[in-house]
């Protein structure tokens, strides 16, 4: 995905940055904003800046992780990415939280209802 970078003679340039979302970067989403799991619709909805700037960066480090890569950038990076994020790369981006959440209401499905036999 291509993210923006400060650069300091031009203003802003962008670069391909490796971002990997699964249910183990939300877990790290969790830790770093200490909340629980259950905890993510009402974060999202009070506040949406902390959470993707830490989903931009957990995602990150994720993928470091998948490619044994040591991380290169900070959370102060991913506040720049999340505020200069183009239009591409944001619609990219939302595609893959789509997919994530997606994947998450697949595995839960549907509860089942259990029928209670009365004596």
């Amino acid at each position: 995905m291509k993210l923006a970078f400060k650069n300091w003679s031009f203003g802003f340039s962008e670069k391909n940055v490796p971002i990997v979302l699964n249910i183990g970067t939300l877990e790290a989403v969790c830790k770093a904003l200490k909340i629980e799991f259950w905890q993510i619709g009402e974060t999202i909805k009070k506040n949406n800046f902390d959470f993707m700037v830490q989903l931009l960066y957990q995602g990150y480090i994720t993928a470091c992780k998948e490619s044994y890569k040591k991380p290169k950038y900070t959370e102060s990076q991913a506040i720049l990415w999340n505020e200069h994020i183009s239009k591409e790369s944001q619609k990219e981006f939302i595609e893959m939280v789509n997919v994530l959440f997606g994947e998450i209401e697949k595995m839960t499905g549907a509860k089942k209802k259990v029928a209670v036999k009365k004596n």
